[in-house]
């Protein structure tokens, strides 16, 4: 009898790529329009959007993690579907009271918190059905993963992108009425929301779980999915707060064209996640199924990841400037841009340190990690955006996400450890600071800056040879494969 084939682990993340490469475009063509487009006229709409994020969450409730967590070990008497339905009818109950009563009552307020504008009242109402409808899209897309539904997985992401970070904007080459601008986010969200959720429904299976009773069941789930996800969803409440606490300082201090062109900035910096964010969507399920047997296995890819993201960053420093030849009206945040990218780095180097937490039961790490980031990027903007504008506002980026970084790897790496050399990664840490800063300070110098940043690269694929060594084997297998069937 013939052995079963062993799991294709390069394969499968592949597979869960797509999306995300394709998202590339997506993600593109959203820095193009907002490249064309005056700054302050997507200012307010993109901290609506900021904020979209972060009541999404809200109503989340952190269950999309425990769906991610239990959806193959469900409470008994359930199914992983009758976890998921049940799940998604306590979030759009939370989003209707929440969204009823910040309408109602307190529209004004929340309006001049979320710099939205003395009047922007009536679009509070808008945010909170935005974040609904976003919410039913990402608990689609959540089940879709799970139930490994490659093609309609894909789709649905690349349509969930193309919401938050395109379509929206598409208004502004008619019209600067940021109502405009809204309602594209409502219409195309409400739009996937409703051909996915009744593709999705379509292939339900039969639903175990009815036959002891809805409520009951339903009760069953929240039992065990509330008290883990409720740890979990401080923290994604608060992770869109690190850019929108930066805009909205920026709307109180600064200019409506400073404030967008800081968000186009942020979103330039985010293209560093187009490695890593197909790759943490095989991961995360991956961890946990096979942690207590690959632990080893787990450590090599933490490297490999570290060495990608960290090789993809030094990249963009040195050729940043090509970016703001194309687009010279946004030359102004050419100084603080490597900040922005630092940024980012860190928080996606969360993505091999900090699963410890949730293995051990102990999500709450990750929220007061998050928490500490989110004072930590208040009190520096506080300190340093009415003295420096948007540089500052990018130091206070810069903190949040490596106050984060820290809290998290080292609780993470307290219950599990999936760091093989602690000097190593200590070493990648210090040099993704002086990219950075040789950014920073050699901001008006290509030549210098890029021999630098050159030489700091090259001192990281020493450090990290035996993973250049593995992924060049794996680059050049795949060609062979390519090659060969061909």
């Amino acid at each position: 009898m013939s052995e079963p084939k062993k799991e294709s682990f390069a394969g499968n993340v592949m597979k869960y790529s797509v999306a995300t490469y394709l998202g590339f475009i997506i993600s593109g063509a959203a820095l193009i329009v907002k490249g064309v487009l005056p700054a302050e006229s997507y200012a307010v709409p993109a901290t609506f959007m900021s904020y979209t994020m972060s009541l999404m969450n809200v109503g989340m409730l952190g269950l999309d993690q425990s769906l991610l967590r239990f959806y193959h070990e469900p409470p008994q008497g359930t199914t992983g579907r009758g976890m998921f339905n049940a799940c998604t009818r306590l979030s759009v109950l939370v989003m209707l009271v929440a969204g009823g009563i910040g309408s109602v009552f307190f529209a004004k307020p929340l309006a001049t918190a979320f710099g939205l504008g003395s009047n922007g009242a009536g679009l509070v109402p808008f945010l909170f059905l935005n974040a609904a409808l976003y919410m039913l899209v990402r608990y689609i897309n959540v089940l879709l993963r799970l139930e490994n539904n490659v093609r309609a997985y894909t789709t649905e992401t690349l349509w969930m992108q193309a919401c938050l970070n395109l379509i929206y904007l598409l208004p502004g080459f008619v019209t600067r009425d940021t109502r405009a601008f809204v309602l594209g986010a409502v219409l195309s969200f409400a739009g996937v929301a409703a051909v996915y959720w009744r593709r999705a429904m379509k292939s339900c299976p039969a639903e175990p779980s009815k036959k002891h009773g809805g409520l009951k069941s339903d009760l069953t789930v929240y039992r065990s999915a509330v008290p883990y996800g409720i740890v979990l969803a401080p923290a994604a409440i608060l992770i869109p707060l690190y850019r929108s606490v930066c805009l909205s300082f920026l709307g109180i201090y600064g200019t409506a064209a400073e404030q967008g062109s800081f968000d186009f900035a942020y979103t330039l910096a985010q293209l560093v996640t187009t490695i890593q964010a197909g790759f943490s969507t095989y991961w995360g399920p991956y961890v946990y199924a096979h942690y207590r047997t690959e632990q080893e296995r787990i450590g090599r890819i933490h490297d490999l990841l570290n060495f990608l993201i960290f090789g993809f960053f030094c990249l963009l420093v040195m050729f940043e400037d090509i970016i703001f030849v194309i687009f010279p009206a946004k030359s102004a945040c050419l100084p603080y841009f490597p900040l922005m990218m630092l940024a980012v780095v860190f928080s996606i180097l969360c993505e091999g340190t900090v699963y410890g937490n949730t293995i051990a039961r102990r999500p709450f790490h990750d929220t007061i990690g998050t928490a500490l980031g989110v004072a930590a990027n208040i009190a520096v903007c506080t300190m340093l955006v009415p003295r420096a504008g948007a540089m500052g506002a990018a130091v206070a980026l810069v903190a949040a996400n490596a106050g984060m970084f820290l809290y998290r790897t080292i609780t993470g790496q307290y219950y599990y450890r999936t760091i093989p050399s602690f000097s190593r990664t200590i070493c990648g840490f210090v040099l993704a600071i002086a990219v950075a800063a040789a950014g920073v300070i050699f901001a008006h110098n290509f030549l210098v800056k890029f021999v630098v940043v050159g030489v700091i690269l090259f001192v990281y694929c020493n450090i990290y040879r035996a993973q250049l060594q593995k992924l060049w084997q794996v680059g050049m297998g795949l060609v062979r494969k390519v090659l060969h069937r061909g």
